[in-house]
């Protein structure tokens, strides 16, 4: 018994593990598209004030 217990443990450290990196991957994923996002605010922000 002692050992299923600390095979649960181990477990879930590493389903913890998988969704803190499924996590960060997908912030990781993001990123760019959030950076082309403000640069084409940044642009239009800029071409507007040209005019």
């Amino acid at each position: 018994m002692r050992f299923l217990k600390h095979t649960h443990k181990g477990q879930n450290l590493i389903e913890y593990s998988l969704i803190v990196a499924i996590v960060a991957a997908a912030l990781a994923a993001m990123n760019t598209y959030v950076f082309r996002a403000v640069q084409a605010k940044q642009q239009a922000v800029i071409q507007a004030s040209n005019e």
